[in-house]
């Protein structure tokens, strides 16, 4: 029940290709320290150290490859219906691959082998729920009205190493949505379109990870008035 209520929202989320979370479940630290003060000092006050403060800038981020076993495969996504195993085993492998390559902007970022595992920092896994192609010859010719459009629905978690508990954890859900045959530098118009949205995919995790990903506070210069 919860794989298709997740699975139904992203396709009513789905409008310009890109990914979006549609739910939260964990949303930073779930640990809540209260560490007492010596009475001498400042008599009976304690302090609540998390206050619900969440976490960032780790130290190393490892990558364990998507699971996708219970996913939804449909639409475009192979030249032939007997290629579509192996390109559904081979999804979480290039999506692994795209976010080392995205997650590496915050910090050394490294894909898991099947025996490994991570040592600090944090570790980045989920799982797919759908993988949705669509239709290139219906975004061909009414695709700017939303037909053939692609879907993309996952769940993610990240865990913090260190501390072996989960710190944020959610689903997300996108894909091709309003684009033509035209495509752009976010769809594939009518090309294979899970690329495109892993991608994107992979780049929102970024952004939902990352504290001010687009510096909107960042100052040129200083000038008090």
């Amino acid at each position: 029940m919860k794989t298709f209520t997740v699975i139904a929202s992203g396709l009513l989320l789905c409008s310009c290709a890109d990914m979006v979370v549609t739910k939260t479940y964990v949303a930073g630290s779930t640990t809540q320290v209260r560490t007492g003060i010596d009475a001498k000092d400042v008599g009976s006050v304690r302090y609540e150290v998390n206050c619900g403060v969440g976490e960032a800038n780790p130290s190393a981020i490892y990558i364990r490859p998507f699971c996708i076993n219970d996913a939804v495969i449909a639409g475009d996504v192979a030249a032939s219906d007997g290629e579509v195993p192996i390109r559904r085993s081979l999804i979480p492998f290039q999506f692994a691959g795209d976010l080392k390559e995205e997650l590496g902007k915050m910090a050394p970022a490294r894909v898991l082998e099947s025996d490994e595992v991570p040592r600090t920092g944090w570790l980045v896994e989920g799982q797919f729920l759908l993988v949705d192609g669509g239709s290139p010859v219906d975004r061909f010719f009414f695709g700017h009205f939303g037909a053939g459009r692609s879907h993309l629905v996952l769940h993610v978690r990240v865990s913090d190493v260190d501390q072996h508990r989960v710190i944020y954890e959610f689903d997300m859900a996108g894909g091709s949505r309003l684009q033509g045959k035209d495509g752009t530098l976010r769809a594939s118009g009518l090309g294979k379109a899970p690329p495109f949205d892993l991608r994107n995919a992979a780049e929102r995790i970024l952004l939902v990870l990352s504290p001010d990903p687009f510096r909107y506070g960042a100052r040129s210069s200083i000038v008090l008035r």
